[in-house]
């Protein structure tokens, strides 16, 4: 069975165990964002989906703004299936 996720704000991934990782469509830096900073910051019920958080970020390796999220539960990682290849 699968599901789709209705963790659609900041606070909803904290509190159901997702993670969001940044990646650089540039330079192929990736690197975990940190939800509860993040919530401190932006507020728990702003948004979480792409076009929330995109147009905030930016690559912290070469400045681009060409940046991507991945959603991945705790569980996956676990798992061994939320591995990111390092360039």
């Amino acid at each position: 069975m699968s599901y789709i996720s209705t963790n659609r704000t900041i606070g909803e991934c904290i509190k159901y165990g997702y993670r969001i990782t940044a990646y650089c469509n540039g330079c192929h830096h990736n690197v975990p964002l940190d939800l509860p900073a993040l919530a401190e910051k932006l507020g728990a019920d702003h948004g979480a989906m792409h076009d929330d958080l995109v147009p905030k970020l930016r690559c912290v390796e070469c400045g681009g703004k060409n940046i991507g999220i991945i959603l991945t539960h705790q569980s996956a990682e676990r798992e061994g299936m939320a591995k990111f290849p390092k360039y």
